[in-house]
């Protein structure tokens, strides 16, 4: 993790981000912060410090449960938002948000600016948004495709270029699955001739 506080380069991504039109507050100092592939955003039980503001890089976000399986949630995808349930809550985080990819975020500290941003009107409906967003995700990928095939297939559809598969790992995250349950119905899916693989984790819907 690498923190940088070059004011031109944080003047740029706010640009990149239209972030500044999403505060009220004014003269918030923010900083960029780099991350490596592998590297941790947050973890459980870790205290959330600022908020961080995705400028590039995709990032996995999942948790482990009761016998230490990964659970993957959603991946954050060149853009996001982490820091908003805890602002809001006080709480720890109960992700662990890992680096797929070389990410930048601009980070803003948290708690030296908590009294003034819970009076920004702006900032607060921000963060309803983004939680809106969130929601409306999770509704589509557990409710409308409660079958992990149907939602492989209406992802292939729908978000993936040429309609092919690309990488399990990250696949997997994107569905919130695991990699040994994606490969499973890929496996299911190919002997029905639904998919036809293109290479080692490469894989074309079948029109």
């Amino acid at each position: 993790m690498e923190k940088i506080y070059d004011k031109t380069a944080v003047i740029k991504y706010l640009g990149k981000l239209h972030l500044a039109e999403q505060f009220e507050t004014e003269k918030l100092d923010f900083f960029i912060v780099k991350y490596q592939r592998g590297e941790f955003l947050s973890q459980p039980e870790q205290p959330i410090k600022y908020f961080q503001f995705m400028v590039k890089g995709n990032a996995s976000l999942y948790y482990l449960d009761e016998n230490g399986s990964r659970r993957n949630v959603t991946v954050i995808d060149g853009e996001g938002l982490l820091g908003d349930m805890e602002f809001v809550t006080g709480g720890m985080p109960v992700f662990y948000t890992e680096a797929l990819t070389p990410i930048t975020v601009l980070a803003l500290p948290m708690e030296k600016n908590r009294k003034r941003l819970e009076q920004d009107c702006r900032f607060l409906m921000y963060l309803l948004k983004q939680a809106s967003v969130v929601k409306m995700f999770s509704a589509r990928n557990t409710v409308v495709f409660p079958r992990l095939d149907e939602k492989l297939i209406y992802y292939l559809e729908n978000d993936c270029p040429h309609r092919t598969l690309t990488g399990m790992e990250t696949s997997a995250a994107r569905l919130r699955c695991s990699r040994r349950q994606l490969q499973r119905v890929v496996r299911k899916l190919e002997e029905q001739g639904k998919l036809v693989k293109l290479g080692r984790g490469r894989y074309r819907l079948n029109s």
